[in-house]
């Protein structure tokens, strides 16, 4: 009798190790399993009643949020070595919304690529930390959000309509108390400043850099900027 009650204990135990990564379940399945929620896999009547340390869910994911198609490291974390189950809302982790562990760890990392980004670009992770046998143990990590990085369009204005052109030339003589002059160059340039007193030289006009320089002598010896 005993040669046969061993081989089903060894077959019991392979299968509560094999929770939670033998599930069939993506990133919609996983909400059923938050925290104290019903299990009823290996004899687990319940997943934990609380999430944090004992399963949790770290990115390497700026701040600023993720650019689509990088590739970035998610970690999962558990303090006691257990089986894990990783599922993402968008992009993909080695080809597949859904990833398992199938031995116990207490910390393993995959890599997930980004979904293409726009401004409603977003992807969330959900995972599952546990074993049967003599740990019979199912914890909820926590869900992580992310956002796609927001793309920043800077516009600017100044006094700059030079057409196909990056500098401009032109002549400006300050007088004995500031003025408001007028600078034009050859490629017909208006820009309006306030001129120093006593300031004469040539006015040169930078337009990737949208300042203008007063130059004398060869050195540049008043700038505005634009």
């Amino acid at each position: 009798m005993a040669m046969f009650v061993f081989p089903c204990v060894s077959l019991l135990l392979s299968l509560a190790a094999s929770y939670p990564s033998s599930m069939q379940c993506d990133f919609a399945c996983m909400a059923n399993y938050g925290p104290g929620a019903s299990f009823g896999y290996m004899g687990i009547a319940n997943v934990g009643a609380s999430s944090g340390a004992t399963c949790a869910i770290a990115t390497d994911v700026p701040t600023e949020g993720f650019t689509g198609g990088s590739s970035y490291t998610i970690t999962v974390t558990s303090t006691t070595a257990l089986a894990q189950k990783l599922t993402c809302s968008s992009g993909d982790i080695g080809g597949s919304t859904e990833v398992n562990t199938g031995s116990k760890v207490t910390s393993q990392t995959y890599t997930w690529t980004a979904p293409s980004c726009d401004s409603s670009s977003s992807a969330s992770f959900r995972a599952l930390c546990g074993a049967g046998g003599s740990i019979d143990e199912m914890w909820y990590a926590e869900e992580v959000s992310l956002s796609c990085a927001a793309t920043t369009t800077s516009t600017s204005t100044s006094s700059d309509t030079i057409p196909g052109t990056s500098t401009v030339t032109g002549t400006i003589t300050g007088t004995s108390t500031p003025v408001t002059g007028t600078i034009t160059g050859t490629s017909t340039v208006t820009a309006t400043i306030t001129v120093p007193e006593n300031a004469a030289g040539i006015a040169v006009y930078a337009k990737g850099a949208k300042t203008l320089f007063l130059y004398s002598l060869g050195m540049a010896i008043y700038s505005w900027l634009f």
